[in-house]
This record gives structure tokens, C-alpha cells and sequence, in this order.
């Protein structure tokens, strides 16, 4: 009884510790979530919104079959994977004082988090056009002018890299873009435009996890 009094006193004052050094890793996180709930509070308000509504699954509040818009959020997960790959990566490049991959796996990772934001949000389809009353072709311009200042920021990383990979996920997302303006949006069409993006988002990622890992591989010889 005495020893499992001491070992839980130690787990006690262990776990104390922890937490007040991870205080600073936490924070940060909890201020953005924080500042995600008051946003929604906001857009409950501000557009009558039930609030446990901004909270629940779709098919739960509309009843509807869970299936629907399955493909959609497999893409958002494919996205994702992208995020937390370059995201992570950068912070370790950054750490070991490489600061110009550091840098581009950052960049890359903040691109793809807009492209997972917007294609998860409508942001381009409906947010915009809808409550913003910006034009999507404004929305694509600003999009396309966004990668083009990317790419020349890091032309030189890049061509460094297996940068066909990238090239061609470049050309699926754009012509699913082609697609999403040329082709009416009903039947294979929708097949054909959500395919390509598809396809990709994909190619995407594998070109990211591909130069994540072979950058890492250098990093640690």
C-alpha cells in the first residue's frame, strides 16, 4: 500500500510537470479552437443558424443517406494528408536550420490548406458568390494568381525535386477546373470534373509525401 502510494504520488507530480511544460505547445491550438467556436457562435447569429446545426453531421440534421458527399470528404481527407505531412516536415527542416525547404514544405503546406478549406467550405462555389458577392472566376483568378507567386518563390526547390509529379496534379486540378466552368453540372459530367480533381488531389499528395520523405532521407544522412 505504501509503494502504491508513492508510485502515485510520483504519477501525480509527473503529470503536473508535463502539462506545465507542454502549457506553451497547447495554447496556441486551444486559442485557435477557441476562436473557431466564437466564430461559429457568430455565424449563427449573424445568418440564423441553429447552432448545434454548425456542430452535427449533415445527414444527421436532414436525414439524409450517409453516403452523400462521400467522395467530397474523401478528397478533404486526401487534402489533409497533405497538410500534416509538409506541416510537420517543415517544422523539422526548420529545426535543423534548413530554412529554404523549411520554408517551401511551410508554403506548400498553407496552399493546400486554403485549397482543403475552400474545396470543404464551398468557399469558391457558394461562400463567396453567395455572401460575399465576389464572382467565382474572381475567386479562381485569385487562386491560380496565388500558386503562380508560389511556384516562382520556389522554382528553384522545386525543380530540384521529381517536380513532374507535381506538374501533373497541377493539370488534373486544372482541368477539373475547366470542366467545373465548360460542362454542365449534372450526370458524367460531374463524374468527369470530380474524377480529375480527384485524381488530382491524389497526385498531390504523393508528390508531397514522395519529396517530404526523400528530403527527410538527406536530412538525416
Amino acid at each position: 500500500m505504501k509503494i502504491f502510494r508513492i508510485e502515485y504520488k510520483d504519477f501525480l507530480v509527473k503529470t503536473m510537470t508535463q502539462l506545465k511544460s507542454s502549457l506553451p505547445l497547447l495554447i496556441v491550438p486551444y486559442f485557435f479552437l477557441l476562436g473557431t467556436l466564437i466564430a461559429a457562435w457568430v455565424i449563427s447569429e449573424r445568418y440564423n443558424i441553429l447552432i448545434d446545426n454548425l456542430f452535427r453531421e449533415p445527414a444527421a440534421i436532414l436525414g439524409f443517406n450517409p453516403f452523400l458527399g462521400v467522395m467530397s470528404n474523401f478528397g478533404v481527407l486526401l487534402w489533409a494528408f497533405s497538410v500534416a505531412i509538409c506541416f510537420f516536415v517543415a517544422i523539422l527542416f526548420m529545426k535543423r536550420d534548413s530554412k529554404e525547404i523549411g520554408l517551401f514544405l511551410l508554403c506548400s503546406s498553407m496552399i493546400t490548406l486554403m485549397l482543403l478549406v475552400d474545396d470543404f467550405c464551398l468557399l469558391h462555389e457558394r461562400v463567396f458568390p453567395r455572401y460575399l458577392h465576389i464572382p467565382e472566376m474572381v475567386v479562381y483568378l485569385a487562386y491560380i494568381l496565388a500558386m503562380l507567386l508560389y511556384f516562382l518563390r520556389f522554382a528553384k526547390v522545386i525543380l530540384n525535386t521529381d517536380y513532374s509529379i507535381l506538374l501533373l496534379a497541377c493539370a488534373f486540378l486544372a482541368l477539373s477546373i475547366g470542366s467545373d466552368l465548360i460542362l454542365p453540372q449534372t450526370g458524367i459530367a460531374v463524374l468527369i470534373e470530380d474524377g480529375l480533381k480527384l485524381f488530382g488531389i491524389a497526385t498531390w499528395l504523393i508528390y508531397f509525401s514522395r519529396t517530404s520523405y526523400l528530403q527527410t532521407l538527406k536530412l538525416l544522412k
